[in-house]
């Protein structure tokens, strides 16, 4: 029987008091992995992700870091190798998102959503992989966003800073690549965290929207984009990088009709469309 799939490595994971990041923490430390929890402001949540892996059984601990500041980055590595010998999978998780359209937003609500969601990938990667060349290699994770692949109304800086993460998540792959480096990139679609899930619990209107749109018929879980990081972070998937992963229960497969015209979609699930004649 095969054992814990991230046995003996040591992964730093951003953004984990919550939602994705965290389930990815709880994930990696179930499957192996020494695991650091890295936040900023919410940093009684962090501390109670690390009570929970430990709870669990698990190692962890935790650092607070602003991935879109040099030094907290750098300290942030250096407090993983410090504590556990080495680092061998960096999941860049952390996101922020001021919206508006670029007339509207603010200069500094542009920078602080590139500082937060795509200068840290730049950061990310250039603390952590010397570290992970001296033990043979590593893998890194982006989680990105299909708003990286389509948007939204007023998400100019969010979708654009999404975007970048694709193309430089096939850049880091490409110049590492012989060196022993993966980097491979997911674009989660609606995943509701724990707030999300109780919110449309108590709003059967919006629960229905949000199932309505999914191909799949349910709306995405935090686990459900851990798995596909866990999968990017393990052996399994040696020979993957430079890659883009959708999580997204099928959204980005749709046509805008199927998407706004609830009528479309009832009678498309039915299988009554048929086409027209020209």
């Amino acid at each position: 029987m095969a054992g814990p799939r991230l046995a003996g490595k040591v992964a730093i994971i951003t953004g984990s008091a919550s939602g994705i990041g965290r389930a990815s923490a709880r994930l990696f430390a179930r499957e192996g992995a020494k695991v650091v929890v890295v936040t900023d402001k919410r940093v009684a949540l962090g501390e109670e992700t690390v009570r929970m892996i430990e709870a669990d059984g698990g190692v962890a601990t935790f650092v607070q870091a602003d991935v879109g500041v040099g030094a907290d980055i750098k300290r942030m590595v250096q407090h993983c190798v410090d504590t556990y010998g080495r680092l061998d999978v960096l999941v860049n998780n952390a996101a922020t998102a001021r919206l508006g359209g670029v007339v509207e937003l603010a200069e500094e609500d542009w920078d602080r959503t590139q500082d937060v969601c795509l200068k840290q990938v730049y950061l990310g990667a250039k603390y952590a992989i010397p570290e992970m060349l001296k033990t043979g290699g590593g893998s890194i994770v982006n989680i990105s966003s299909v708003n990286g692949i389509i948007t939204n109304p007023h998400f100019a800086a969010y979708s654009a800073a999404k975007a970048g993460m694709l193309g430089l998540t096939r850049s880091i792959a490409l110049d590492y690549g012989l060196k022993g480096i993966r980097c491979n990139v997911i674009c989660p679609g609606f995943i509701a965290n724990e707030r999300g899930a109780q919110r449309l619990a108590e709003d059967p209107q919006e629960m229905w929207a949000m199932t309505e749109m999914q191909p799949i018929g349910r709306y995405g879980v935090p686990d459900d984009v851990a798995y596909m990081a866990l999968y990017l972070a393990s052996d399994e998937s040696s020979y993957v990088t430079g890659a883009t992963f959708v999580v997204d229960g099928g959204l980005t497969t749709q046509s805008p009709e199927a998407l706004v015209r609830p009528s479309f979609r009832r009678r498309w699930r039915k299988g009554i469309l048929v086409q027209q004649e020209e």
